[in-house]
């Protein structure tokens, strides 16, 4: 099931951001709904990924995001979304 939106306007450190076609088939995969999405992709921060990708991550969801997508459209564009588990922690 697709997302009712698809494009958000002037998120904050990123600007305008469009969700692909995979991001939100992923997200339907992974239950995960468009208010966590917008939620993840308004308030988590960005952490570089690599050259010209940012992750964003918040309670368990993961957003792979391109900065300059081919062709540019003038949006950064949301590659991908899932669910992460929680890393093992060493204990001493």
């Amino acid at each position: 099931m697709a997302f009712a939106r698809h494009y958000f306007e002037d998120v904050p450190g990123l600007g305008n951001v469009a969700v692909s076609r995979h991001a939100q088939e992923r997200a339907a995969q992974d239950h995960i709904s468009e208010a966590t999405f917008a939620d993840v992709l308004h308030h988590a921060e960005s952490v570089p990924d690599g050259a010209g990708v940012v992750t964003r991550e918040r309670n368990g969801v993961r957003l792979v995001i391109l900065e300059h997508p081919e062709p540019f459209a003038g949006a950064k564009l949301v590659k991908t979304c899932f669910r992460v588990r929680a890393q093992a922690k060493a204990r001493r």
